[in-house]
Order: structure tokens, then C-alpha cells, then sequence
């Protein structure tokens, strides 16, 4: 088969991921491997290893070795040379508890628990919001939080808030991806990145006082011009532009949620979740700016995304203009550690610019715009409040 330009149907690299050098070809043209089946409703098994001068012979062999005390419902054999095995190296590759945690076992049970644990709504716990925006009220408009409690930090509550747009766009795109990988484990992983980005989305508005219809009119109800995204989702295209921008709002959610340590385990949770998310993304940020036919496209998708990703930060403060040269101190130094962040990630070089700019309101293009009507069409089809 001739080369095949990667994209997002394509599987990770063996080598990025694991280290190791999976697939090799053993070398002993004659030893072949033996699997048999002792019963119709038994597994066809790897029994052992047989030294043979041809195919035939081999088999025959195989079925007087192994097959002498036992009435064998199948029996297969295998030269050693046609296998496709892993070596030595791979073992980290192999190790899916190291490779992808999410898959283990009672794992969304325990994020779960987790994000229970931390500060509930108002309506039960009104004192450990974090901005505490409390429920929607009357005087508020679809989707609009009411005002800032006292002593809440309105510069974290706005860039909370405006990460949460960014994470609920991300993990939207993220779902969309999930059918164009032939690698199972991939797909599933990005399946559950996507559904942790729109939860963390979820767990913040809860923090900041949002009940579910308030929250789901947050997402659903305003309309694009009164969304403040940052402009690296309005880059979530090909397969090259998604890794770099999911890169970089992960970065940026960890990067946020450090700052935000004393608001409780559940952004602690968020932080921890978010922590997997970069170190998946960065694996493919190194295998995409490793591979030959991969490689420049990739240096051109992570300039152009780390050059627009200077607005992660720009978020206003969700109330008085007083606050603003706290605003500008906090995001000057949350956008320097998200630079160290990003810059050590493994991609090709970053064009992340040296201060913070502001965001702006009506962005995200059409890859918001799309998010928000395929929502819209899914969400007519549940019943109040089911949808998020």
C-alpha cells in the first residue's frame, strides 16, 4: 500500500507514543506458533512454539505435540516471520493504564464522585460559588447570571466563564471526530476528552450559581454575537488545527485552574482531568511535527493557532471597570505561564504573542455557528433541562 497523508482517521504513530519500535518482524523463518481450541465454546488459545522445515509439516507437527491428549476443535499455526508482534520497547505503549486512564475501569465513575464533591449550586450550598452569580433570576435575561457575590474575584469569574464557552465549542468539535479514526482506543479517547470538556464547561457555570435550565439556556439560548470565544475556536478545521487548539485550551484551563486551587476539589478535579487531556494532545503535537508527510503542515496549523491563542486570557471581568488593572496584572501573569505551558509541549514552534489581547464579542466563525445549530436541533428533541 503506498503512503497515505495522515489526518484524523489515522492512528497515532507507534513510535511517539510508546517509545518503542512496534511493529518488527522476527527473524526465524523456521519456528511457527501454535493456537488451538479445545472446545466449541472455549477460546482459541496460544499453545506453544514448534521448530519446523515447512507449512505441512508444521502443522502436523503442531497437532501430535499439542493435540495427543486433547480432541482440538481448531487448530492453527503460524509462521513466526508473518506475525506482527511487539517488542521489548513497547511496554509503555501496551500499558493502558498509563496510556489512557479514562478507560479503566469505575474511571467516569470516580471523575464523577470527584466533581460531587466539590461546591454545590446556591440553591444548596450558597456561600461556596465561585463568583457566586447565583441561579437565573427574573431580572436577568436567557441564559444571564444575576450579580456578583461579595468578595468573589471578578477577573477569575470572567476568564472562568469564558473558558467554559471555549471548552463547550471544544468538546462539541471533539464529537464530531469521534467517527474518523480506525484506531479504536483513539477514538475513544478523544470521545472521552470531548465529554469531559463539556462537563468542566458544566462544573464551572454550576460554580459560578448556574441551575440546569439556567446553564442550558447559557449555551443554547444567546445568540452568536453575544458569545466572547477566543479566536483559536474559530480554528477547529482539519485534523492538525483541532490537536493545536485543544492543546492550547487545555493549557489554559490547567493553567487558570492552578490559579483557582482554593476554590475546592472540583475545579481540583477539572485541573487533574485536564492535566490527561494536554499530555494526549501533546503526544500527538510530537508525532504530527515528527512525521515526514505530516510535519508542515502541522508547523503551519500550530503558528497559526498559537498566534490567535493570545486572546485565551482576555476575558473582561464580569463587573466594575475598577478591577481592571487587576484584570490586566492577573491575565499578564496566566498568559506567561500558559506560554511556558504551550512551549513545552513539543510542537513545531510557538507564535504565542507576549501579552494577552482582549476578546471579542460575535467570533467563532463557523465552527461556533455549527455548534450551536446542531445543539439547538438535538436539544428540541429532549425534554427540559435533560439536554446538558
Amino acid at each position: 500500500m503506498g503512503a497515505r497523508r495522515p489526518g484524523p482517521q489515522y492512528a497515532l504513530p507507534a513510535r511517539a507514543a510508546g517509545g518503542g519500535v512496534m511493529p518488527h518482524v522476527p527473524v526465524d523463518t523456521d519456528v511457527y506458533e501454535v493456537f488451538a481450541q479445545t472446545g466449541a465454546g472455549s477460546a482459541l488459545s496460544h499453545v506453544g512454539s514448534i521448530v519446523a522445515p515447512r507449512r505441512e509439516a508444521a502443522w502436523h507437527l503442531a497437532k501430535e505435540t499439542y493435540g495427543r491428549r486433547d480432541d482440538l476443535s481448531r487448530l492453527w499455526v503460524v509462521r513466526r516471520t508473518d506475525m506482527i508482534v511487539s517488542s521489548a520497547g513497547d511496554r509503555t505503549l501496551l500499558a493502558a493504564k498509563t496510556r489512557m486512564p479514562h478507560r479503566q475501569p469505575r474511571f467516569p465513575t470516580t471523575r464523577r464522585r470527584d466533581r460531587s464533591d466539590g461546591p454545590d449550586t446556591p440553591a444548596t450550598a450558597p456561600d461556596t460559588a465561585i463568583a457566586g452569580a447565583g441561579t437565573q433570576s427574573s431580572a436577568a435575561g436567557p441564559g444571564e447570571a444575576g450579580s456578583a457575590r461579595a468578595g468573589a474575584d471578578p477577573v477569575l469569574s470572567g476568564l472562568w466563564r469564558a473558558l467554559a464557552d471555549d471548552l463547550f465549542v471544544l468538546g462539541n468539535r471533539l464529537g464530531e471526530r469521534i467517527v474518523d479514526y480506525i484506531d479504536l482506543e483513539e477514538s475513544l479517547a478523544v470521545g472521552s476528552i470531548g465529554q469531559e470538556a463539556l462537563a468542566h464547561a458544566e462544573t464551572v457555570l454550576a460554580l459560578h450559581g448556574f441551575d440546569e435550565a439556567a446553564a442550558d439556556a447559557h449555551f443554547f439560548d444567546r445568540p452568536q454575537s453575544r458569545w466572547q470565544v477566543s479566536r483559536v475556536t474559530g480554528l477547529l478545521g482539519d485534523w492538525p488545527s483541532t490537536v493545536a487548539c485543544a492543546l492550547v485550551v487545555s493549557a489554559a484551563v490547567t493553567v487558570l485552574a492552578e490559579e483557582s486551587a482554593a476554590y475546592g476539589p472540583a475545579i481540583a478535579a477539572v485541573r487533574d482531568e485536564q492535566l490527561v487531556h494536554l499530555d494526549h494532545w501533546r503526544r500527538w503535537a510530537r508525532a504530527l511535527a515528527a512525521w515526514p508527510e505530516t510535519r508542515e503542515e502541522f508547523a503551519r496549523a500550530y503558528a497559526e493557532v498559537t498566534h490567535h491563542a493570545g486572546d485565551l486570557f482576555g476575558a473582561a471581568p464580569d463587573d466594575t471597570p475598577a478591577g481592571a488593572a487587576d484584570a490586566s496584572a492577573t491575565a499578564a501573569r496566566l498568559h506567561a505561564r500558559l506560554a511556558a505551558l504551550v512551549g513545552d509541549s513539543g510542537g513545531p514552534g510557538s507564535r504565542l504573542p507576549h501579552q494577552p489581547v482582549p476578546r471579542e464579542a460575535g467570533g467563532g466563525g463557523s465552527v461556533l455557528a455549527r455548534c450551536l445549530a446542531r445543539g439547538s436541533l438535538v436539544r428540541e428533541h429532549y425534554a427540559p433541562e435533560v439536554f446538558l
